[in-house]
């Protein structure tokens, strides 16, 4: 693990260093490096759009089937900075896609060189774009279920899908016996299992994200509930992208600022909203 010139981690998997030495056996170490290389590049796509938009990247992971970079503050923005943000690796892909050719079509570079780097690159940015969290596909899903639903409810509904997918990659890889394949999903399967188990402290920073943003960075939504519902149980309608103002019925206004503070800080969570009005 190293702290680089950008000020976050760059983490490289132990097993990537098993590739690399089964790669210098097998005399396939340039290939290998150069999809390291591709990786890296990918990654810097996320980390740059992050940045661009005030996130803060704390650690890119390296594995020996791509890459994973860690953002924090950014779990209650818009969805579609998470968007952006998620399509900003496979857009280099394409950038380098784009060199090959024409890299091949000047003579800079053989045929079934140009070839190879093209298809690596085709195939990374295909695999990221698998809807499957923490790929980049399975973040634009749920970035898209968050214009729809609470963020409770479309992160639940995302990582429920993922979930599965991953399992039955497991499945039918396992069955048609693809290794490589099979390994990668377990990863994931075990990712997603993961992040159901810790997704209590994710909502958690969710909610003292969303609480520490000034009102005016966000639209305001409002929102109708009844008096009698737990302060909790409204925490669970709130959305990414916006602030709440929410209308207790028979009772007045509340604003989101106050029910976070009556969640987080007074420890209020059966508390009935109608009686924070």
């Amino acid at each position: 693990m190293s702290r680089g010139w950008f000020g976050f981690r760059i983490r490289i998997h132990l097993l990537f260093w098993a590739v690399i030495g089964l790669s210098v056996m097998t005399g396939h170490f340039l290939e290998v490096l150069t999809l390291f290389i591709i990786v890296l590049i990918h990654e810097m796509g996320h980390v740059a759009m992050a940045r661009e938009l005030g996130w803060t990247v704390t650690e890119v992971q390296l594995l020996p089937f791509g890459g994973v970079a860690t953002m924090e503050d950014a779990y209650a923005t818009d969805p579609l900075d998470e968007i952006v943000v998620a399509l900003a690796g496979p857009f280099l892909n394409v950038v380098m896609m784009a060199v090959s050719y024409l890299f091949w079509y000047t003579g800079i570079w053989t045929e079934e060189w140009a070839y190879f780097f093209l298809i690596s690159n085709l195939t990374i940015a295909l695999f990221n774009l698998l809807p499957i969290w923490p790929l980049d596909g399975g973040r634009i899903v749920q970035a898209i279920l968050c214009w729809f639903l609470p963020y409770r409810q479309a992160a639940m509904l995302s990582l429920t899908g993922s979930t599965l997918l991953a399992g039955l990659m497991v499945g039918l890889s396992a069955w048609e016996l693809k290794i490589n394949v099979l390994v990668i999903g377990v990863y994931l399967l075990s990712v997603n299992i993961q992040a159901f188990l810790r997704f209590p402290y994710q909502f958690f920073r969710f909610l003292m994200e969303k609480y520490v943003r000034q009102p005016d960075e966000y639209s305001v939504q409002a929102v109708s509930v009844g008096p009698q519902e737990t302060v909790l149980e409204v925490s669970h309608k709130l959305r990414r992208g916006c602030s709440h103002l929410f209308y207790v019925q028979g009772s007045g206004l509340l604003a989101e600022e106050q029910l976070l503070h009556a969640l987080l800080f007074e420890q209020k969570h059966d508390a009935q909203v109608g009686q924070l009005v």
